[in-house]
C-alpha cells in the first residue's frame, strides 16, 4: 500500500531556482539528504511568477489557466472549469483545515477561490510571514502553502546569483527550519509529506526567458516513506499532482488542456504510473530557391490576392509584391541555407523601416520563419510598429529562447502581452511563427510549424488602428531595443503580410508551399 499523509506543506522560494546549490543551506541540506530531490525540475515558460504559481496551485500549463502577473493583481480567481488544488481537497474533505501564507498576497486572491474557507495570510516581509505561519501551523492544517517573496526581490534588486540575492537564500533557509519547528512543536511532523520548491530562477536581474538559469529550478521532498532518491523530470506544475497523490485523493487524468500535472517518477517509491513527457523535436524544412512571387508555384498562385507583404531576404530587403520599399538601417548581412533561398541577420547591426506599409483597421496576418537560438535571453523586436519599452498604439512581436510573443498597445497607454512557449513543438532548427489577427471577432490565432496553437481572446480597446511608428522589420518600432539596449542580434525568413486572418485551409496552403 502506498503511505497516505495527513499532513501537506508546500513551501515556495519565488525566485529561488536552483541557486541554493551556492547558498550556505543547512536546513535544506539536512531535510532532504536522505529525501528525493532535483536542481533540475523545470519551471513553466514564460518564467514569470503568476505562470509558474499558477502552474503549481491549479495543476496546468501557462497557456491554459491565462494567468499574468497582472491578472491575479487585480481579478479574484473564479474559474469553476479549472479548480485550484485546494478546491479539489475541500471537496473531498470538507471538514479539512487548509492555508496558503503567502507575501505576495496576489496569489491568495488571484489563484485560490474565495468561498472554499482556506485560511490565507499575507505580510509586509517574510520575517512577518514566517511568524504568522508559526502560529498557524499548530492549527495542524491539513494542507499548507507558503510562499517567500523576498529572494526574488533580491535578484531584481541585486541580481540573480549575486552576493545579496545569495544572502536572501540564506535567509529563507533559516524561515523553512522555523516552520520544521513548528510541525515538530505541533506534533504532526512525523506524519507530514514536506517539498520545498521555486518558481523560476533568473537572469541578470530579471525572468522570463528560459535559459538555464531562469528555467531550472530545485524541487525536493522528505517525510515518511520517502527514500533517498533523484526526482526523475518535473514541472513546477506537478506539485499540484504531488500533493493530491499525498493526500490520497485521486490525481485527474492527464489532459493537456485542462490538469497537466503529473507525479514525477522518483518521488514516491510505490508509484508505477507514467509520466507524458515532452519531447521537442528539431525542425529542419528542406533548404530550396525561392520561387519568384508570380510564378506558376509562387505566393500569389497559391494564395491569390492575399498577399500584401513578401520579404524573402534573398540579399536585399526588396518586397516580392513589388508594392513597397523598405530603407535599410545600419547594415543587414545575408546566408545561404535558408529556408527559403538565403535568410537575414537582422537585430544590432540592422534593420528596416518601411513608413508607406500600413495595417489599418483591418484584420490580417503575419507569418516568419524564426532561428532557434537558446543562448537568447532578452526579448528580441522581430518587427512591429511601436516601440517595444512604451505602452503606445501599435503591435510587436518578439521572439525568446523558448518563445514568441506579441504586445499590443493602444491610445490611451495601456498595453497587453500574450506570450506562446514553443520549447514543447520543436528544440532547434527553424520555427515558423504564424499570428492571424482576427479584428472583427477580437481574437488572434497563433500556429507553429503550420499546426494551431491556441487563440488568444483580445478586448477591442487592443486591436483597430495598428499604425502608429512605420512598420520596422529586425528592430522594435522606435529603434532602441536591439540595437541600443540589448545588442541582439537574430536570424529569420520570408517575413508575409496577408489581408484577413488566415484560415486553416489557407494555412494548409501555405504549409504545401514549403513542402512540410
Amino acid at each position: 500500500m502506498r503511505t497516505v499523509y495527513p499532513h501537506v506543506a508546500v513551501i515556495g522560494v519565488d525566485g529561488m531556482g536552483r541557486f541554493n546549490q551556492k547558498a550556505h543551506t543547512p536546513v535544506m541540506d539536512g531535510l532532504f539528504r536522505d529525501g528525493a530531490q532535483t536542481f533540475s525540475a523545470c519551471s513553466m515558460s514564460p518564467t514569470i511568477s503568476a505562470e509558474n504559481w499558477g502552474a503549481v496551485l491549479l495543476g496546468a500549463d501557462p497557456m491554459v489557466h491565462r494567468l499574468t502577473n497582472s491578472i491575479v493583481s487585480r481579478c479574484p480567481y473564479t474559474n469553476e472549469t479549472l479548480p485550484s488544488v485546494f478546491r479539489r481537497i475541500r471537496l473531498a474533505m470538507p471538514q479539512a483545515m487548509l492555508a496558503s501564507c503567502c507575501t505576495w498576497d496576489a496569489i491568495n486572491t488571484g489563484m485560490i477561490e474565495q468561498d472554499i474557507g482556506v485560511q490565507k495570510c499575507t505580510a509586509e516581509t517574510d520575517e512577518a510571514l514566517c511568524t504568522q505561519i508559526e502560529a498557524l501551523v499548530q492549527k495542524k492544517p491539513t494542507f499548507l502553502f507558503v510562499q517567500f517573496d523576498e529572494v526574488d526581490g533580491a535578484g531584481h534588486s541585486f541580481g540573480f546569483g549575486g552576493e545579496k540575492y545569495i544572502e536572501q537564500i540564506e535567509k529563507s533557509d533559516a524561515y523553512i527550519g522555523r516552520i520544521v519547528e513548528a510541525y515538530k512543536k505541533a506534533g504532526i511532523w512525523e506524519d507530514t509529506l514536506f517539498v520545498v520548491t521555486a518558481d523560476h530562477g533568473g537572469h541578470r536581474n530579471s525572468h522570463g526567458g528560459y535559459n538555464d538559469t531562469e528555467k531550472y529550478v530545485y524541487l525536493a521532498a522528505c517525510g515518511k516513506g520517502i527514500e533517498k532518491s533523484e526526482i526523475a523530470y518535473a514541472q513546477t506544475k506537478d506539485v499540484a499532482a504531488i500533493v493530491l497523490y499525498a493526500l490520497g485523493l485521486e490525481v485527474p487524468t492527464y489532459d493537456k488542456q485542462g490538469f497537466s500535472a503529473q507525479v514525477p517518477k522518483g518521488l514516491f517509491p510505490r508509484f508505477r504510473g507514467d509520466y507524458h513527457r515532452p519531447v521537442p523535436q528539431a525542425f529542419l524544412p528542406q533548404t530550396r530557391e525561392t520561387p519568384d512571387f508570380h510564378a506558376e508555384n509562387g505566393l500569389d498562385a497559391i494564395l491569390p490576392g492575399r498577399v500584401r507583404l513578401a520579404l524573402f531576404f534573398d540579399g536585399d530587403l526588396r518586397d516580392g509584391t513589388g508594392t513597397y520599399s523598405f530603407e535599410e538601417i545600419g547594415h543587414v548581412k545575408y546566408y545561404g541555407g535558408g529556408v527559403s533561398g538565403f535568410y537575414g541577420e537582422f537585430g544590432a547591426t540592422g534593420y528596416g523601416v518601411c513608413p508607406a506599409f500600413r495595417f489599418g483597421r483591418k484584420s490580417f496576418s503575419i507569418g516568419v520563419w524564426l532561428k532557434i537560438d537558446p543562448t537568447i535571453c532578452e526579448d528580441v523586436s522581430v518587427c512591429g510598429t511601436k516601440a517595444y519599452a512604451h505602452h503606445r498604439k501599435g503591435f510587436e512581436i518578439a521572439l525568446q529562447a523558448q518563445d514568441t510573443q506579441i504586445l499590443l498597445g493602444n491610445a490611451q497607454g495601456e498595453h497587453v502581452q500574450f506570450v506562446t512557449p514553443f520549447h514543447e513543438f520543436v528544440s532547434e532548427g527553424w520555427l515558423h511563427a504564424l499570428y492571424c489577427v482576427d479584428q472583427e471577432n477580437a481574437q488572434i490565432h497563433v500556429y507553429y510549424n503550420f499546426r494551431f496553437v491556441r487563440t488568444i481572446p483580445v478586448e477591442a480597446r487592443f486591436l483597430g488602428d495598428m499604425d502608429n511608428l512605420p512598420f520596422t522589420v529586425g528592430n522594435d518600432g522606435g529603434h532602441y531595443t536591439n540595437d541600443k539596449e540589448f545588442r541582439l542580434l537574430f536570424n529569420m525568413d520570408d517575413l508575409l503580410v496577408f489581408d484577413g486572418a488566415l484560415k486553416p485551409a489557407d494555412i494548409e496552403k501555405l504549409r504545401g508551399y514549403y513542402g512540410v
